[in-house]
């Protein structure tokens, strides 16, 4: 059968794909940093009406812009949304109980999803080819729930970019049904402009990365300021989770080639976009890229066997020790720990590789005014993202040092070399008195 008739016998409404395909009790994948907003309010008022409930939806980070979660007050039995991730609009809605955090590497995503076993999948995607394919666009953390989901609901937009990567294409008589609704892809414009902090960090750590290096970036001020300090190095390569600005402007420069790359030679392999409207449209049918799964990319084999392998990620705090907390601030979550375990781990196996945790020294809070990142302990409830164990180099303006194979006292003596002048007395004080240093 011709794929457009199929197409056009697919089509449906909000409501009646809701209705033809998801029930009381069914788990529902609802996707990564994009979600198919106007398919999911409609699914939102069906369950305020008492159409559906026991609904389960995991996704990555709930709040899209237009998604209508403050309009309806559901009890647990009515909706239950666990989070592996979570952005500022999140953490407000975590605290009124509407949905509830997941601890969850990303690299543990495929085990995550079979295990759950979803129902259904509800997930934007492109508008199809001309051979009847569409594209669920740059979310790496949707392909193994399309693997193991047992139904597939496409909302086509227009604004969905169609990306070269493992198992990102759907034909149309893969799909259960499909809603055509355009709406926009996430949007999250981060600032390109580093502090004078940040761009001493990324001094710090770009005297270490030689030319054919592999990068890995994340988002904030240190990572766009490595990244843009990387134009005077020559043939790198990406592996990353996240694409930004400096990566699109370093690969139209010429910077990044991945000729030297040994996994995935050629292109750079990336997991999701979640960024400026440049980025979408450079990766849209850009051959130069791959978009892989979390389980393939964030592999600390993988990760392992790329030579040179450069992964530098934040931290929140981190105590003398080297324990990082990246996630928290005391006991309230404030992202998630995302995939830095497996980049600190795979980097420093990598031959030639080296894997960076840096922060500022100083954090400026509303609570407690100005305060050391590097402390004596961690505070009360927080999160140790990355065990020390694999900590490899710490940074902050005032140097790197590395704390790989070290016994304790030197760690702690080199941790006090970079934290800021003003709290290294009592840093010092504070580890003598615990037993640290003697």
């Amino acid at each position: 059968m011709d794929w457009k008739k199929i197409y056009q016998e697919k089509l449906r409404t909000p409501e009646d794909a809701i209705r033809e395909n998801v029930h009381s009790g069914d788990s529902v994948f609802g996707g990564g940093t994009s979600l198919p907003v106007t398919t999911y309010n409609a699914m939102l008022k069906m369950i305020d009406e008492g159409e559906l409930t026991g609904i389960t939806m995991h996704i990555h980070s709930p709040c899209n812009e237009g998604m209508e979660f403050d309009k309806y007050e559901f009890s647990r039995d009515q909706l239950w949304i666990p989070t592996w991730f979570m952005n500022a609009p999140d953490r407000e809605l975590v605290k009124q109980g509407k949905f509830t955090y997941m601890p969850l590497q990303y690299g543990m995503l495929t085990r995550y999803i079979t295990h759950m076993n979803p129902d259904i999948c509800i997930l934007l995607m492109s508008p199809p080819d001309e051979n009847g394919n569409c594209n669920i666009g740059p979310n790496g953390y949707n392909t193994p729930a399309l693997r193991h989901c047992k139904h597939i609901i496409a909302q086509v937009s227009k604004y969905v970019p169609r990306v070269n990567g493992t198992y990102h294409d759907f034909h149309v008589s893969e799909l259960d049904a499909i809603i055509e609704a355009d709406d926009p892809i996430a949007i999250q414009n981060h600032p390109t402009t580093a502090s004078e902090v940040e761009q001493k960090i990324s001094d710090h750590i770009l005297n270490f990365i030689p030319d054919g290096a592999c990068i890995q970036l994340g988002f904030g001020g240190i990572a766009n300021a490595v990244g843009f300090g990387l134009r005077e190095k020559k043939h790198l390569g990406i592996h990353s989770e996240v694409l930004t600005d400096s990566i699109v402007e370093l690969m139209e420069e010429g910077v990044i080639d991945n000729s030297r790359k040994n996994f995935y030679p050629g292109q750079s392999a990336i997991g999701f976009c979640y960024g400026s409207q440049r980025q979408y449209d450079y990766i849209d049918n850009n051959k130069d890229f791959i978009f892989l799964g979390f389980e393939e990319l964030v592999n600390v084999k993988n990760i392992a066997s790329i030579d040179n392998m450069i992964s530098i990620n934040a931290a929140v705090s981190v105590d003398l020790t080297g324990q990082v907390c990246a996630e928290s601030i005391g006991h309230r979550q404030y992202s998630g720990t995302g995939g830095q375990v497996d980049f600190v781990r795979g980097a420093s196996m990598s031959k030639g590789g080296y894997s960076f945790i840096a922060l500022p020294s100083l954090a400026h809070t509303r609570k407690d005014g100005v305060k050391s990142r590097i402390v004596a302990e961690l505070d009360p409830g927080s999160i140790v993202t990355t065990p020390r164990t694999y900590v490899q180099y710490v940074v902050s303006e005032y140097g790197a040092v590395c704390l790989e194979f070290c016994d304790v006292p030197t760690r702690v003596k080199r941790m006090i070399s970079i934290a800021h002048p003003d709290y290294r007395d009592e840093l010092t004080f504070q580890a003598k008195k615990a037993g640290l240093l003697y």
